[in-house]
């Protein structure tokens, strides 16, 4: 093979390197435009550069190389095959020749590209010494910077998950509730053993509770996850280290698919009254999620504390007392438009 006449100024730094070590396994159509390898007789293309008609991109087909060649690889008592010496000079080589072809054709190929050996240390000059100091800081702050995003990213993911109790379902809105419960001053967490599980255990000085979670699409929660609330707590209670029954929660996050403020009652007519006659509360996610919220951005522990009472106290339907006026500082002095119990 051999460059084609209009290609030799942009790759001939490339060919000398890898010329001898590539191989063609296509042969272009003999009226294929932008032909830059040909096959040495017959002169029949087998590399292409293709500029973009409507952008600044282009396409370079090149003949292929063997990037798996035996001396490219080493046996490591410890970590087995490895690159080897000659593997890691080829890769490092090839890389900074793409690299140059690029900057060339990005520069309407006017300019040839850099061979390796001009990058070397003897051919600097000295504005470069200090400009390349310069770059080395600005990626190493780039670099910081970067993991402080990354970083910031991963706590505003986790603080965010909160919202699962607005429109989640099955583990997602467990684990939410169990945050909220959490901001509300309850030690929460979910209960599993080889016998039981229960979605989420929680108590503190007012009392212990057991709470099921269920969410429906576009529908209310009905009885049916009422029952299993009154197994687990039976299950509960044959615990050794169970002494007295815990109140029982069911969580609902009906009409999860709707706004909140638009939602029809959360649990159905015969849940409301099996729940009171029982003594259960029944707590939808998104009157869970306004006093997180409130309480995610303040340290108001009488708030949570008459959370808590409510929970305890109330039959039925769990209503819990009005977000405080000052929530408007978690909205920098917006009103905050959180749902808020009737």
């Amino acid at each position: 093979m051999t460059l084609a006449a209009g290609a030799r100024d942009l790759l001939a730094p490339y060919w000398k390197l890898f010329g001898q070590a590539s191989n063609y396994n296509v042969v272009w159509d003999s009226n294929a435009k932008g032909v830059c390898v040909q096959t040495e007789h017959g002169q029949k293309p087998v590399g292409l550069f293709v500029k973009g008609k409507i952008s600044a991109g282009a396409l370079l087909l090149l003949p292929d190389m063997n990037f798996i060649a035996e001396e490219f690889f080493a046996e490591d008592e410890e970590e087995g095959e490895v690159w080897s010496a000659a593997g890691e000079q080829f890769s490092a080589s090839l890389i900074a020749e793409i690299v140059a072809l690029s900057n060339a054709i990005a520069s309407d190929g006017e300019k040839t590209p850099q061979p390796e050996w001009a990058s070397a240390a003897e051919f600097a000059l000295a504005p470069e010494i200090e400009l390349r100091q310069q770059l080395l800081q600005a990626e190493t702050e780039l670099e910081k910077a970067q993991r402080t995003k990354e970083e910031l990213t991963r706590q505003l993911e986790d603080v965010g998950q909160l919202r699962a109790l607005l429109f989640e379902k099955g583990k997602p809105l467990e684990a939410a509730i169990i945050s909220a419960l959490t901001l509300l001053g309850f030690k929460a967490e979910p209960y599993v053993d080889g016998k039981s599980e229960f979605d989420a255990v929680f108590e503190s000085a007012e009392g212990r509770l057991l709470g099921e979670a269920e969410g429906k699409d576009n529908k209310a929660v009905s009885i049916e996850k009422l029952r299993q609330l009154s197994t687990n707590l039976h299950e509960d209670l044959q615990r050794e280290e169970v002494n007295q029954p815990a109140k029982g929660i069911l969580f609902a996050n009906g009409y999860r698919l709707t706004k909140p403020d638009e939602r029809e009652t959360q649990f159905t007519e015969k849940c409301i009254t099996s729940a009171t006659s029982m003594s259960y509360g029944l707590v939808s996610t998104d009157q869970l999620y306004a006093a997180a919220q409130y309480l995610s951005g303040t340290s108001d522990e009488e708030f949570a504390r008459r959370c808590r009472v409510a929970m305890i106290e109330m039959k039925g339907v769990v209503r819990f007392p009005e977000i405080p006026v000052t929530a408007e500082e978690t909205t920098g002095g917006i009103p905050a438009t959180v749902p808020t119990p009737d």
